[in-house]
């Protein structure tokens, strides 16, 4: 570069007068799919919370649990599926966060039964949960993925009544 050309040593204006950062930029598909791997790791979380509660739970609520752990489970499988073939390579073990779930029901069954009193926590979970899948439907993702997000959605909603019912 000769040293006369001062236009290559100023940064990039957009046409707001912002300075648009230099390098290369994320796709919009990145950001689909960053988004889809946070709901990935998420449900990741909560499988490993509900494969405790499982072990832990009282007879009452055991089924629920169970119903929750395989439903979970069956949505890890798709949306790893769906990452793997975006060229993505999905998470194995979730976040701290899964660690923290059993670390907490684990803690809770030293002290009191694992029963019905859990479930309100198991919704504030669940609909944490659901903010996560909303926050990658809300990005426009493509036709397949918002029809996987929406199912998986509508899924975790259908067992949410049954805390409710």
């Amino acid at each position: 570069m000769h040293p006369t050309n001062l236009k290559n040593l100023q940064p990039q204006t957009a046409d707001d007068g912002g300075v648009q950062p230099s390098g290369p930029q994320p796709e919009p598909d990145d950001e689909r799919l960053d988004l889809i791997a946070k709901v990935h790791t998420r449900v990741l979380d909560t499988i490993s919370g509900f494969d405790k509660l499982v072990e832990k739970a009282e007879p009452d609520i055991k089924p629920l649990a169970q119903a929750f752990l395989t439903t979970h489970s069956k949505h890890e499988t798709v949306l790893a599926t769906y990452l793997a073939q975006a060229g993505r390579v999905p998470d194995d073990d979730g976040s701290f966060i899964g660690t923290l779930n059993r670390a907490v029901i684990e803690a809770r069954s030293w002290f009191e039964d694992v029963d019905s009193d859990v479930l309100n926590r198991v919704a504030d979970g669940e609909k944490q949960l659901l903010d996560t899948y909303q926050d990658a439907c809300d990005v426009g993702q493509t036709v397949e993925a918002n029809a996987m997000l929406t199912q998986q959605m509508d899924d975790v909603r259908d067992l949410m009544r049954q805390i409710d019912g």
